[in-house]
């Protein structure tokens, strides 16, 4: 409960409670203690006064009440009674019997008292009331000159004397204490805020702005030790905390990529199955049509016309055979035949082959790192792949140049470079492009398999295909192969594609 209540208050309310309160309440304990101290004291001085001058006045008293000269008595307590501390005085004989006063009030004292005070012949001082008034008197016995006492001298004064003044006192006191507190809680307050309060409240300030948003804000180490520590921690805290979420962003984003993969390659593969299924139903059939055209055509009484139409069917059977093929090399699986082999013999044999089909269409170059690497592939499968990728780049009408490069990761990976200077491929269709039966290319023949089977066959590799834009300002892929595991390489004549 106590710590529930004090999380609810400020530093500074705390600071109030448990330091400046307690201070105050035993400054507060100290005055008191000191101020009955005062009362006590100054109560004292006060009796001491009017005995003093029932002193000053006693002798003159006596020997006017020895020699009976009344009227000089009378004069000396009105001499008494002018000094203004003085609320009475009076004088009785042996007797007791009032022989002179001066005075407001009249004392209501009992003879039988007077003659013990006479007889004793000591001092004496006493609160009493008198007409309702709370009164102070003091008592002195009178001698003659032989030193027999013949009567007595009784000085009055107000109690309220006594009270006003310690009153006044009492409110001196309390205008100091309340000063006096004050001025500490203010100092006490002004101390805590430069010390420490304002560093407090900027890290309350720094903690509220990365609150609203502002990640890359951090508390400002300055103060104290204990505050700079807490800043510090503060940022470090900040830090890791930005560092936990960057690298959650980042598996993340890595975790749906290779989630887009998968259902790619799941797709990839489905579409395989059906295409090799459907390849091999159609195959058949295409052979026959074939066969029973070329035998037509053996035939010399054969119209031209029909001649001619003939040739349509073979040509689009061909067509037909052409499409077949590239289902068939889609839907294949795993690798077959796997040996050693160099990079550069591959790409050379990829890009010999490509210029054999295509042409003088654009201009194909190769080059890499010397040595070229070794791959553990299927040659075959591995150099199709390259095929399509250089016919894809001469296809796409626009390019002159098409450059095939190879290199050796730091991390160990086998890297294919396939880049162009045509027009590029557009952002927008690029997740595409590795679709069957997706192209942008016009030209007859083309099936939009090609990039698919790429896609297909680099998989079955292991490896990763990446597209991007060239700088020579064209489109560029990049074929990335896992590091090679096996270590001992075959003789060279194995490695002949």
């Amino acid at each position: 409960m106590k710590d529930y209540f004090f999380n609810r208050l400020s530093l500074r309310s705390v600071l109030i409670i448990n330091v400046i309160a307690p201070l105050l309440i035993a400054m507060t304990g100290a005055a008191y203690i000191g101020l009955n101290m005062l009362e006590h004291i100054a109560e004292d001085r006060m009796q001491e006064d009017i005995q003093l001058v029932a002193r000053a006045i006693r002798l003159p008293v006596s020997y006017s009440l020895e020699k009976e000269r009344f009227g000089s008595l009378s004069q000396t307590l009105q001499s008494v009674f002018h000094i203004g501390r003085v609320y009475g005085a009076y004088v009785f004989d042996a007797q007791g019997n009032r022989i002179a006063s001066v005075g407001a009030v009249e004392p209501d004292i009992h003879q039988n008292d007077l003659l013990n005070v006479t007889k004793d012949g000591e001092r004496t001082g006493q609160y009493e009331k008198i007409q309702g008034r709370r009164v102070y008197s003091y008592f002195v016995p009178l001698f003659d000159t032989a030193g027999k006492s013949i009567g007595l001298l009784q000085i009055i004064r107000e109690k309220s004397d006594f009270e006003n003044y310690i009153t006044r006192l009492r409110r001196r006191v309390a205008v100091m204490i309340a000063g006096a507190g004050g001025l500490i809680a203010g100092f006490l307050l002004l101390g805590f805020h430069h010390a420490a309060g304002r560093y407090f409240e900027a890290l309350t300030n720094s903690m509220m702005q990365v609150r609203s948003g502002k990640r890359f804000h951090r508390a400002k180490e300055t103060g104290p030790l204990e505050i700079t520590s807490l800043a510090k921690s503060l940022n470090t805290m900040l830090d890791s905390l930005y560092q936990s979420e960057k690298e959650i962003a980042e598996r993340r984003k890595t975790q749906q990529a290779l989630e887009a993969r998968l259902r790619q390659s799941e797709k990839m593969a489905a579409i395989g199955q059906l295409a090799a299924g459907v390849a091999h139903e159609l195959g058949g059939p295409l052979s026959l049509i074939d066969g029973k055209a070329q035998r037509c055509l053996r035939d010399t009484g054969i119209r031209t016309a029909h001649k001619e139409t003939l040739e349509d069917i073979r040509n689009q059977v061909r067509r037909m055979n052409n499409i077949v093929r590239q289902l068939l090399d889609f839907g294949k699986g795993t690798m077959r035949k796997k040996r050693w082999i160099q990079a550069d013999r591959v790409a050379g044999s990829a890009v010999a082959t490509v210029k054999k089909e295509m042409g003088s269409r654009a201009q194909l170059l190769f080059e890499g790192s010397e040595p070229a690497p070794f791959l553990y592939v299927d040659p075959l499968r591995l150099e199709q792949a390259l095929i399509n990728l250089l016919k894809n780049a001469v296809q796409s009408g626009e390019a002159t140049a098409v450059r095939l490069c190879w290199e050796l990761s730091p991390q160990k990976e086998v890297i294919f470079t396939i880049k162009d200077d045509g027009t590029g491929i557009a952002d927008e269709i690029k997740s595409r492009i590795f679709e069957p039966f997706f192209s942008t290319h016009k030209t007859p023949g083309n099936t939009g398999m090609g990039l698919s089977v790429v896609h297909g066959i680099i998989r079955d590799l292991n490896g990763t295909i990446q597209v991007f834009d060239a700088e020579t300002g064209g489109a560029g892929f990049r074929v990335i192969l896992p590091p090679q595991t096996k270590t001992d390489h075959p003789d060279q004549g194995e490695n002949d594609v």
